[in-house]
This record gives structure tokens, sequence and C-alpha cells, in this order.
């Protein structure tokens, strides 16, 4: 179902043979990357929801998203087990794709006319040394246009053996040495990294799936995404080599879409975990994983956007649950991404490509919008994973609040004075047991507007601002009641570990 490719990256220096070499605590050393032109900050954009439609649910937000699931595929044909150009692979998850052509040979000389004529015959003794001096003077001249000529042949990439082209090939292209050091690091990061991202094919009653999954202990541990695996009886994973093994789960986190397995390995190459708090909007990162089941695919992006909440739509695989703090990418990512590795130019893992963005005019996946768990919730979910087989602490706050989103439809059914904001309909108790909003004043039937300040339209926007801050924080909400408003102070419990809230 998917290709074998090869690595055909080679390093070209030995320095880099010694610089990726795998240090001692089994991690993929970082690789530094050579200075890049400093350039001025842009302005940021707030993402424009205006012309989203508003959704009515306890878990929707201004657009569905759409895990990148690995879906059912076991209908797909099994392409070659190594493409050659010109292959075809056909199937009924993706199309066929035209073999490419080639170019063919050019043809003509690329040397230009350097002949020069000789002076005339006959030519008066008298004027001997005047003529002979000009005569000189003429053939230097004659002979400098002609090595110019050559020189200008030679510089446009012609040979006696490809005589048009002098006359058909565009000149060479001169690639400025900062394109080069960048386009070598990339080079480098994809052949560090490739061989701690891995496939994971899942199979059970409802068939065969595919998706990916990261090396984060040299022992054998991986990381991949709850929808992966959930529903699934038995597991393998198909390291860079092409080996195989069997994979037992270790546990899962449905509400951060996050799981762990485990396969019988040692001295396997840990991919190594940056700190996805510095992660700024504008910098490079790549993509790896099997999209579509095509092992160790590379797709290249930049961090478009920080701090994302989208909510899993669990009609088309995902769990359901809101997910906070992501990493929006314009790396390519496609069914089969999931659970592999979102990396920066250091080869570093900024985060676990999770979740494609789903165009709601057409239900088409769009493009270049993906988004990635952060690294850093990674490492809190996958340590305890690992630990205690589920997770224990969220470290999340948590209001308690059962809400619908507020639409201009809610809004006349029940009298309210807005037009958007979070409707209090019940209650939901913390890891605690008890509803810290019920317990400091809120009442159902108020609309949430608003939190430290920020404009609250829908559920998402609440879970993006409460879930990134830890239980004990006070916060004030800002509530419409009938026609007055007022300011609570709420202090956040934490979100249960079985909770999706």
């Amino acid at each position: 179902m998917e290709s074998n490719t090869s690595h055909p990256f080679q390093p070209p220096y030995a320095a880099y043979e010694a610089q990726r070499a795998t240090s001692s605590n089994g991690q993929t050393p970082a690789i530094a990357a050579p200075a890049m032109p400093a350039v001025p900050a842009a302005p940021t954009k707030p993402l424009d929801t205006a012309e989203q439609p508003a959704q009515a649910s306890s878990g929707g937000g201004f657009v569905l998203y759409q895990p990148d699931q690995p879906t059912v595929e076991g209908s797909l044909a099994t392409p070659p087990a190594t493409p050659n150009q010109g292959a075809t692979y056909s199937g009924g998850a993706y199309g066929a794709h035209s073999p490419y052509g080639t170019y063919g040979g050019y043809n003509g000389s690329g040397t230009g006319n350097g002949m020069m004529t000789s002076p005339p015959a006959g030519t008066p003794s008298r004027r001997g040394r005047g003529v002979v001096m000009a005569v000189s003077a003429g053939v230097v001249v004659m002979l400098l246009l002609a090595l110019g000529a050559f020189a200008l042949g030679r510089a446009n990439g012609s040979n006696s053996g490809n005589p048009a082209s002098a006359h058909n090939s565009a000149p060479t292209v001169a690639v400025p040495a900062s394109a080069q050091d960048l386009q070598q690091t990339v080079i480098n990061v994809v052949k560090t990294d490739q061989p701690s991202v891995v496939e994971v094919t899942s199979q059970g009653s409802q068939g065969e799936a595919i998706g990916s999954g990261v090396i984060i202990r040299s022992d054998g541990y991986i990381v991949t995404n709850d929808h992966v695996v959930n529903g699934f009886s038995t597991f393998t994973v198909t390291l860079s080599s092409g080996s195989q093994q069997t994979a037992q789960v270790v546990g899962v986190d449905p509400n951060d879409d996050l799981a762990v397995l485990k396969i019988s390995a040692s001295n396997l190459r840990a991919i190594t975990l940056a700190n996805s708090s510095n992660v700024q909007v504008g910098e490079f990162d790549i993509a790896l994983g099997n999209p579509l089941g095509l092992q160790q695919s590379a797709t290249f992006g930049i961090v478009s956007a920080l701090n994302r909440t989208a909510t899993e739509d669990a009609s088309s695989g995902g769990t359901g649950a809101t997910l906070t703090g992501l990493i929006q990418t314009s790396a390519p990512i496609n069914p089969g991404n999931s659970g592999g590795a979102l990396v920066d130019l250091q080869g570093q893992l900024i985060g676990i490509p999770t979740l494609g963005a789903t165009n709601t005019n057409n239900g088409s996946t769009a493009d270049g919008i993906g988004f990635a768990i952060p690294s850093n919730r990674v490492s809190y979910v996958v340590n305890q994973l690992i630990s205690n087989g589920h997770l224990t602490a969220t470290g999340q706050g948590f209001l308690g609040v059962q809400s619908e989103d507020v639409t201009p439809q809610i809004a006349a059914a029940n009298g309210l004075s807005v037009q958007s904001g979070v409707l209090v309909a019940g209650f939901s108790n913390d890891a605690a047991g008890s509803s810290p909003a019920q317990q400091a004043g809120i009442k159902v039937g108020d609309v949430i507007t608003a939190v430290n300040g920020t404009q609250i339209n829908n559920s998402d926007d609440l879970a993006g601002v409460l879930l990134n801050l830890t239980p004990g924080t006070k916060v004030n909400v800002t509530v419409e009641r009938g026609s007055s408003q007022q300011m609570i102070t709420v202090t956040l419990g934490e979100r249960p570990a079985n909770l999706n809230g």
C-alpha cells in the first residue's frame, strides 16, 4: 500500500556525519542551522471568522476540523514496492498519478564563430609599420571579441557534444550561498530525523488503517494519535529500515488525541523534543510521515499561527475532543500524516501533526492549513501514559459549564441580548467533584462573553482561554444576564482526565 522509499540524501561532509551521530542518550542530535538574514517583523492578523457559519453544539466552532485520519484504507491498491519514474498509483482513496515525461537531449554546438579575416595582400611597404600596427590592433580586438564570445558560450552551459544548447538553453541561475545553506539544512534535517519516524498500520474488525508515529525513547516507545489506534486491535510498526515489529498499546488519552505504543527493540534513534513555547510564527518547519501510505515522505512549510483551538469532527474519525494550543503549519498534512513529526530546522520535534482544516463550502480538506499538538503538551501527556497507562492529571484549567454556542437563531429563541457568546446550559464537575463556575455564582441562562477581557464568541474560544491556564488560576468572567452585564471572579478547577470539557 505504500512505497518503501530509500533515503536519497547523503551528507556531503564528514563534519556533518559527526554532527548527526546519535548521542549517548539515544536521541537525535539537534542540527545547527546556519544564521539567516534578519527580516522585519510582519504585522499579525487575527483569523477572520466573519464568514464562517456558527455552530450550536457544545464542542462546535467556526469551522469543522477533520483529524488527519488514517481512515479505513483496506481498499487501496498496493503500489509498486519501489516506485520508479513513470510509476502509476491507483486506488479508491487517492487518484492515479500520471507518469512524468522526460526531457529530450539538446542538440547543437556551443561554440561561436571565432574566424577573423586576413589583411589584404599587396599592402604598400611605405605604410608597412602603420599598417602592421593597425592590423595588430585589429587582430587584438578581434581576438578579445572571440574570447569573449567563447567565454559567454561556456557560461551558458554549451559544449561541443550539445551543439544546439548555445541557442536554446537558459543561462544557469546563480544560487545565493544563504539559499544553498537553507537547502542543505533541510536535507540534513530530513536525513537525520527520518529514522525516528515510523509507519503505524492498525487492523481490526473495521478494516485496516495507516498512520504515523514518532520514536520518543530508544527502547521502543512510540507516540502517535489516539485516533490512529482507537477501535483497532492489532498494530504493526514499520521502521525506516523497512523492518516490521508488532506493537502494543501502552496508554491512550482521547482528550488530547495522543497514544503511546511499544515495540520490542533497542538502540532506536529517538527524536529530540523542542520547547514548543519558543516556536515563532514564520519559522520554517518540516512534516515527516506516511501520507496516503507513502512511507518516509517530507513536506516543507512555515509556522502559520500559534495557540489555535479546534474541535475534532467525531463523524470523520476524530475523538470529538477540543484541542488547544495547536501549532498551525502550511506544510501539507494529509491522511496518514497523523501521529508523525513536525520538526524545526534544528531537527527537533515541535509538534505531532493531527488535524486538517475542513472547507465548509465543499467539505474538502483545506490546503496548507494543518494543526499539530505542541511538543510540550506531548511530553506532559506521554510521560504519564508511559508511567501509569493513562492520564492522571491534565494540568488544565476548568470552568465547569455545559455550554451552547449563541447564534442569532439561539438568541431570538431565548430572548438573549447578545448575538454571540457561550450560553450556560448546565454545569459539570472538575477533578475535585464540583463546578467552579456554579460555586462562583454563574447561573444557567447566563451568556459568557469574555474571560479576562478576551472576547468569547463560541465554545472553542472559551476552551482556548481556559485550557491554557493552570488549575487554581483566578479569572474574571463577563456574563450577560438578562439586560445587565456582570463580572464574576472564578477560581479554575482542574479539567478531569476522563471528561472532554
